[in-house]
């Protein structure tokens, strides 16, 4: 019996008006968002090469090491063949950061900032489609399940053939799940096909495993408002009243919350702009060396310093100088460093109050699934800039060792201008970048994977207790 039913709900929902809609609309939507990605990908990669070719031609053109470690050079976070399903962070914020002396890696380069179009309409991937389009189809498909078969009256003449309520309200479910998920699984085995033949992109084993993972990610996001769907219909006797019930839940949860989280944690957690750190930083470094320079002027002079010329004027000064600059300068790296961690600090405070407001919306577990299998979100962001701060370190070891190697070879007299295009920059520290492990990705998706189903369960349970108690009359 259980069966017939679900035969026969599939075979209703796919000769009906939604279903066809349905499959239409997530058939465009969902190619368009994976040719988009194709192209997305592609052109990342191709920056890629441009950024690569910028820093060969900057380096060429410096004049000195001091030159190369004041203009720094940029470091770009690889591309993942799998942001055809979410884009994330890196169309927002960016994806290169320079390494620079004196200065904390950030992201820059931003798409908004070249074309702040998109930031007005926001980026087209799977996941968005996901979470805004087929959740509605979720809430269309599941908003007149109990209320609008009591309407219609077929539910007192299903029930009326002793049919059991559980055995009823579960083929139903499960019938009218499936007619929702044909039409979006359909056009996503297409779109893996696009990626794999005109994309010409192949996935390793692990991001097969990935790739999974997020679809199972969105089957319990769509489970989860399909669950609701079924709890608000059995709480209503009106079609009209439960899909309105449901489209305002919709509003609120998908487009109110996650919003509106970001407005709380700012306002619990506000944090100045980056600009005003680095200017504070700035004010550091020009308060340590006009202090080294005070400092070394007045020792000089009260080394007799004063009575020296040319060559050996400048070597004693560039030692005394040398000498001063290695009794503060741990003082100032320290007042950095805290400037630069308390300013990280309050970045991590805020981003995690967010988050937690924002997991009451299924929308944003969804995000946070697709962004975290990726690699993509918040975590792989952070790890690429800890790995360029470490980088970090090592290249301005490297410039402070070959600017004292310069001084000492020319005293101080040799013009940058003759250095150009001389630098042996093979010997520079090279950046290599490790992302997040699978396990790492998953780990993190898995709480909120949990949630959804956890909410899908506990909104089936209750519709469930509702309609063995539901008045058919």
């Amino acid at each position: 019996m259980l069966g017939t039913l679900i035969k026969s709900q599939i075979l209703e929902n796919i000769y009906g008006i939604k279903f066809v809609v349905t499959f239409v609309v997530c058939t465009v939507l969902v190619l368009g968002a994976t040719v988009t990605g194709i192209g997305r990908y592609e052109s990342q990669r191709t920056e890629e090469l441009k950024i690569e070719a910028i820093n060969e031609g900057n380096l060429e053109e410096a004049g000195s090491w001091h030159q190369v470690g004041r203009n720094g050079i940029k470091q770009v976070k690889p591309a993942s063949r799998l942001s055809i399903f979410a884009s994330g962070l890196e169309e927002s914020v960016g994806r290169t950061a320079t390494v620079r002396e004196g200065d904390f890696p950030h992201m820059e380069d931003s798409i908004y900032s070249t074309a702040p179009i998109f930031a007005v309409f926001g980026d087209l991937d799977l996941t968005f489609i996901i979470k805004i389009v087929i959740s509605l189809f979720a809430i269309l498909f599941t908003y007149d399940l109990v209320s609008g078969e009591k309407e219609s009256g077929t539910l007192k003449l299903c029930l009326s053939n002793s049919v059991p309520r559980n055995t009823f309200i579960l083929g139903k479910s499960i019938g009218s799940f499936v007619s929702l998920l044909i039409p979006l699984l359909l056009p996503l085995l297409i779109g893996l096909l696009t990626i794999l033949t005109i994309g010409n992109i192949t996935f390793s084993a692990d991001e097969w495993i990935r790739v999974g993972l997020i679809i199972l990610g969105y089957t319990l996001y769509l489970l989860a408002f399909f669950g609701l769907g079924i709890f608000v219909s059995a709480l209503t006797r009106r079609s009209a009243v439960s899909f309105l019930i449901l489209l305002f839940i919709w509003v609120f949860f998908v487009l109110v919350v996650p919003k509106a989280s970001m407005m709380i944690a700012g306002q619990i957690y506000p944090i100045p702009g980056i600009n005003e750190v680095r200017t504070q930083q700035f004010n550091l470094q020009r308060d340590f060396w006009r202090q080294t320079w005070e400092l070394t002027r007045a020792e000089f002079e009260r080394a007799g310093g004063g009575q020296l010329e040319g060559r050996e004027r400048w070597t004693r000064m560039r030692e005394i100088r040398n000498q001063i600059r290695e009794r503060i300068e741990p003082e100032y790296k320290r007042r950095n460093e805290n400037l630069i961690n308390n300013f990280k600090q309050q970045q991590s405070n805020l981003t995690s109050l967010a988050m937690s407001i924002s997991r009451f919306s299924p929308a944003s577990a969804v995000t946070y699934i697709g962004m975290n299998l990726v690699g993509t979100g918040f975590d792989e962001q952070e790890n690429f800039l800890e790995m360029l701060t470490a980088y970090r370190e090592r290249f301005t070891k490297f410039i402070e060792d070959e600017m004292a190697r310069e001084e000492q070879q020319s005293g101080g007299f040799r013009s940058h201008s003759d250095e150009r295009g001389t630098l042996d920059f093979t010997r520079l520290p090279q950046f290599e970048y490790e992302r997040l492990s699978a396990q790492q990705g998953i780990s993190l998706a898995l709480p909120d994977m949990l949630m959804l189903a956890l909410i899908s369960i506990i909104f089936y349970a209750v519709a469930f207790v509702l309609f063995l108690r539901y008045d058919v009359r």
